[in-house]
């Protein structure tokens, strides 16, 4: 139905040129203005009009009504169905006669079609689509027909169905994305001098096809003259207003309980009261909550003012629900801002309650068997969504239903999808019942040696691992195994999988030779069926590494890891985000064999794919990011180690009300341990020293404070000092290092002994006071034996300043 076939003509219009833009579209003409002059637009829009109902040029026929789906501020909206093309539409009828175009409900639609035809030239996700407008007769009734995107339903509509389906709020991140899709459009519609003026949930709708969130009903919108700031008349819904509408309105109702505005006293930014109208639209979705009085809605807004550490969205909300018009955040500014944070954007699935609305008109004419698949169809989307709890009460509704209809099948099905989501919910012992019920429904419907009796065993097994029981939930596995290979023979994919469960439970239990035997038994399984290099194999190379790296036997895991970072690259475009994985777990293994460089290499890659994949501040990157920053700490490339724990500092400190306690106090103060570090690297002592301080004052806050990181800070700040050779500090830090982890017997607080007490020796030998250096060391070497025993090269080099020392003493 679109056109590209666009042409300028200029119109005397009031003794001047106007310029506008003419678009050919089926023989219509739709005017657009460039820059504008609305009435004259009007005026040749209506003139069209005319012209086609005169000429009988009707499309009329082309359309299937399906159903009514709502009013706009003019006129009904169907549902239709383009019958030449087969596409959806919506279609808008409006009411006209030959008089109409005196008529100033006509004439304030036919204001809408220009604006919404001016908007369309500007393609926007945000933005509704209009695509032709005709007259017809209907019913020997005229209309105007405004052919329009078709969307699923409006954002009230998605507010109410998520409070009822068990309150499924949106995220942050989710509403970020959404305001991110709107504000957007709302730019554009500033840019062509276009205000809404109704800014509210119904008149933002959402499309399932695209996943998009629309701007709609234009029909209180209005066009601004050129450089005109500001309005004195109002439109839209007195709860939505901003306070420099709302309490300059004389605001009455009539005898039917109809808002009327009588004496008005304004002058406001139509810009600035939209964006406080949007604010107010998106508390509402965060809070979860369908409507708010002017009262709560200041309490509301007082108490994201009050919060000491808001979250990035919640101070996006603050900027917008600004009491003072000139200090609200405009639409400019709010896209700047928001666009900053992209790498935090999440589309959110809203298919599961779209589908709910679908079928929430006809749940009372539906047959108890489509209420039970209906409700199991809900339970599965909701595990698509990761969200178990909600997914378990369709489950029992569904298994209700199936109890009602006396359907052992379906009741066997339901049992064994809700021990699933129990698993999930870390209710084990519920889980387990359903399990057990679901095996002993197969059982007595397909019999002992069926494979869905197996599947049962299999997940009664998995039930068993979660809950520790490693050697009843083999015993299961066991029972899966030996169904799997009467039916199946064996060399089977299920047994594979099985083996594989056997091999982790011996993992667990610590039996590393038996799982390593059950993980290569499923991996030859898997490389007769699948070939050497399919990705089905990787899950196995990966639990086979694990084994090695608990094992301590790093060159064997990284080989096994290698592997799986081999297939995962053959088949990158599917499995980026394992690569990035994968290749995390070999830098750890280079880690731990001190191989700085490789490590460097692997994180790296696993830090520049998680940036592509999950976005800068994501956690799976920011972890990947830690272990590179640490690398370049030990590789001496100190530099490099500022960079990104300067850039890992700051996601903290944005982020800390979201982060839980460890990693509020103890992931910041490792970071503002390991910038010391890096700023002691390239000398600059202070920097490091301010640092140093800053971990403490995090760790200091923590309820339960963390000796083991406040001794390496302590002993980290000895290092400074005894670097400025300000000996008498050093030997202080050394000593509050030394008292919060003088009790552990930990191997890592050992060690870490062994480091300060190494370190008073050369603090005390370079004070030439020989005998206390010697103590000193002695004790350092007694701490670093009972780890690394006494031919460690640690252990070798205190035993010679000890020999030397004794040189010195003797003299």
């Amino acid at each position: 139905m679109e056109s590209n076939n666009f042409e300028s003509k200029s119109l005397k219009y009031r003794g001047k040129d106007e310029k506008m833009t003419i678009k050919m579209n089926q023989n219509q003409i739709i005017v657009v203005l460039e820059p504008s002059d609305l009435q004259q637009a009007m005026k040749l829009q209506i003139e069209q009009i005319k012209d086609k109902a005169a000429n009988k040029n009707y499309n009329w026929e082309i359309f299937d009504i399906k159903q009514e789906i709502g009013a706009g501020t003019f006129g009904q909206v169907f549902a239709s169905l383009d019958q030449k093309t087969g596409k959806k539409y919506a279609l808008k009828f409006i009411g006209y006669d030959d008089e109409s175009d005196q008529d100033p409900e006509f004439k304030a639609a036919v204001r809408e079609i220009v604006i919404m035809q001016t908007l369309s030239q500007t393609y926007c996700q945000g933005l509704l689509k209009i695509y032709d407008i005709y007259p017809c007769l209907k019913d020997d009734n005229k209309y105007l027909v405004i052919v329009m995107e078709l969307c699923d339903c409006n954002l009230m509509e998605l507010l109410k169905v998520r409070i009822e389906e068990n309150k499924t709020k949106w995220t942050d991140e989710e509403l970020l994305y959404i305001l991110n899709q709107l504000i957007e459009g709302f730019v554009i519609m500033k840019k062509h001098n276009v205000t809404h003026r109704d800014i509210k949930p119904q008149n933002i709708l959402y499309c399932q096809a695209d996943k998009s969130y629309k701007i709609a009903d234009l029909g209180g919108a209005k066009f601004l003259k050129p450089k005109q700031a500001q309005l004195n008349t109002v439109r839209g819904s007195p709860a939505y207003w901003a306070p420099e509408i709302y309490f300059f309105c004389d605001l009455q109702k009539d005898k039917e309980g109809r808002f009327f505005v009588g004496k008005q006293h304004l002058n406001y930014d139509p810009y600035t009261s939209d964006v406080y109208s949007i604010g107010i639209t998106f508390l509402l979705m965060r809070k979860l909550i369908p409507r708010l009085d002017r009262e709560s809605l200041k309490i509301e807004v007082e108490m994201l003012r009050k919060l000491k550490q808001p979250s990035i969205f919640e101070q996006i909300l603050i900027k917008m629900l600004e009491y003072d018009d000139t200090k609200r955040i405009s639409f400019e500014d709010l896209q700047q801002l928001i666009s900053s944070y992209k790498d935090l954007f999440k589309k959110p699935n809203e298919d599961v309650f779209v589908n709910c609305l679908k079928t929430q008109q006809d749940k009372k004419n539906l047959s108890t068997q489509d209420l039970m698949m209906r409700e199991v169809k809900l339970a599965e989307a909701y595990e698509k969504l990761n969200l178990p709890e909600h997914a378990k009460s369709h489950y029992e509704l569904a298994l209700k239903y199936a109890i009602k209809l006396s359907k052992d099948n379906a009741k066997a099905d339901i049992m064994n999808s809700l021990g699933t989501v129990n698993c999930d919910l870390e209710q084990y012992d519920e889980a387990e019942k359903n399990f057990s019920e679901s095996v002993a429904l197969y059982k007595k419907l397909n019999g002992d040696k069926h494979s869905s009796v197996a599947d049962g065993y299999n997940n009664l097994g998995i039930v068993k691992r979660k809950k520790g029981e490693f050697e009843k939930a083999i015993k299961h596995y066991e029972q899966a195994y030996q169904i799997k290979e009467q039916i199946f023979g064996e060399n089977n994919l299920g047994g594979a999988v099985i083996l594989q469960n056997i091999a982790m439970a011996h993992k667990k239990l610590k039996n590393y030779d038996q799982a390593i035997k059950y993980f290569k038994s499923a991996l030859q399984i898997k490389k007769l069926l699948c070939g050497d290099r399919s990705p089905i194999l990787c899950s196995t190379y990966d639990n086979l590494a694990r084994v090695y790296y608990e094992k301590q036997q790093f060159d064997m895991a990284i080989s096994f890891y290698s592997i799986t970072a081999e297939i995962y690259r053959k088949h990158q475009q599917s499995n980026q985000q394992r690569l990035s994985d994968t290749l995390f777990e070999i830098a750890l293994c280079f880690q731990k064999i001190g191989r700085s460089a490789e490590t460097i290499k692997a994180a790296q890659e696993s830090y520049q794919l998680r940036k592509q994949i999950y976005g800068q501040y994501a956690k799976q990157t920011v972890k990947s990011q830690e272990l590179l920053s640490q690398s370049f700490l030990e590789e001496g490339r100190y530099e490099e180690a500022l960079q990104h724990y300067n850039q890992l500092k700051q996601f903290y400190l944005d982020n800390l009300v979201k982060c839980t306690v460890d990693e509020k106090f103890d992931s910041m103060a490792d970071i503002l341990k390991n910038l010391g570090a890096s700023y002691m690297g390239i000398q600059k002592y202070d920097k490091a020293l301010e640092h140093y301080k800053e971990g403490i004052e995090f760790l200091m806050k923590r309820n339960n404070n963390e000796s083991t990181r406040m001794a390496k800070i302590y002993y980290n700040m000895g290092l400074v000092y005894r670097k400025i050779k300000d000996f008498k500090s050093a030997e202080q830090y050394y000593q509050t290092a030394a008292s919060l982890i003088a009790t552990s017997k930990s191997a890592s607080d050992l060690i870490t002994l062994g480091d300060i007490y190494n370190n008073f020796g050369v603090l005390f030998g370079t004070q030439d006071k020989f005998a206390q250096a010697k103590k000193y060391f002695q004790m350092s070497l007694e701490h670093y034996q009972k780890v690394l025993g006494p031919n460690h090269s640690i252990c070798k080099e205190v035993q010679i300043n000890i020999k030397e020392l004794e040189k010195w003493l003797t003299k």
